[in-house]
C-alpha cells in the first residue's frame, strides 16, 4: 500500500518515450523491444561475427559480449551516468544488460569462473567519487562477481577518449596487476565501452600472466569503427 501511494506520488516515466512505468525500471517493455541490441542467440562471442573482428582485430581475449554499439540512446545515457552522475540513467542500462545476459546464458552452456570489474585507479575514483561500472553491473551480476581485489589498476593512466589507438596501447601498459592465481580459470572482465579494446588487453595480459585459461570481455557498447 505505501509503494503504490509512493509512486502515486512519485511516478517513474520511461527515459525513451517518457510514458509512465514502475519505479523500479528506466524503460517501459515497448521501448525496450524496440532498442538496437545485438542478437547473442546466434553467436554468443561478438569475436565471431565478421563485422565485430573487422572493426576490432587485435583483442588478446578470447570471448566478447557486448549489449549494443556506442549510438544513441546508450551512448547518452552513458555519458550522462559517467560524468554528470545521472543515475536515472541507471535502471534503463541494467533492463538492457540483464535481457542481453538473459540471451547469453541461454545459450552458453559454460560460465566464467570468476567476474572482474575493471577497477579504477585509486586517484581517479577518489575524484569522481563512484565506478560508473560497478553501479550499473553490480546488481546484475549479483552473487558471480568477485570482490577480492584480484585485479588492481596500478598505474595512473591519462584519459583514453583524446589518444590515438597506438597511444592507448603505450598508456595502458602494465597499467593492472592480478594480485591472485588464475592457473586453469577462466575470467570474465567489466567494462563500459570498449573503444579499441586497448583497456581490456591490457587487463587480460594481466590475468593471462597469473594463469588464467581463458579471458572474456563484457562490456555495455561497443565503439563502431
Amino acid at each position: 500500500m505505501k509503494k503504490a501511494i509512493f509512486d502515486w506520488l512519485f511516478p517513474s516515466y520511461c527515459v525513451q518515450c517518457e510514458n509512465i512505468i514502475n519505479a523500479s525500471q528506466g524503460l517501459c517493455n515497448y521501448c525496450l523491444e524496440d532498442l538496437p541490441l545485438f542478437d547473442l542467440s546466434e553467436r554468443t562471442n561478438l569475436l565471431h561475427r565478421p563485422d565485430i573482428i573487422e572493426m576490432f582485430p587485435n583483442c588478446e581475449f578470447d570471448k566478447l559480449f557486448a549489449c549494443a554499439f556506442y549510438q544513441s540512446p546508450f551512448k547518452q545515457w552513458l555519458k550522462q551516468l559517467k560524468f554528470n552522475n545521472q543515475i536515472h540513467y541507471k535502471k534503463a542500462l541494467q533492463q538492457v544488460i540483464q535481457k542481453q545476459l538473459v540471451q547469453f546464458f541461454t545459450h552458453e552452456a559454460v560460465l566464467p569462473d570468476i567476474f572482474i570489474i575493471l577497477p579504477l585507479h585509486k586517484s581517479r575514483f577518489l575524484n569522481r567519487g563512484f565506478n560508473q561500472v560497478t553501479q550499473v553491473w553490480q546488481p546484475c551480476l549479483s552473487g558471480l562477481l568477485s570482490s577480492n581485489n584480484a585485479l588492481v589498476r596500478s598505474k595512473k593512466t591519462y584519459s583514453q577518449s583524446k589518444l590515438s589507438k597506438a597511444k592507448r596501447i603505450k598508456n595502458l601498459k602494465n597499467a593492472f596487476i592480478c594480485t591472485k592465481d588464475m592457473s586453469g580459470k577462466t575470467v570474465a572482465i567489466i567494462d563500459d565501452v570498449m573503444t579499441t579494446g586497448a583497456t581490456l588487453n591490457a587487463a587480460t595480459s594481466a590475468l593471462k600472466k597469473a594463469g588464467a585459461k581463458q579471458v572474456w570481455a563484457f562490456v555495455t557498447c561497443l565503439t563502431p569503427i
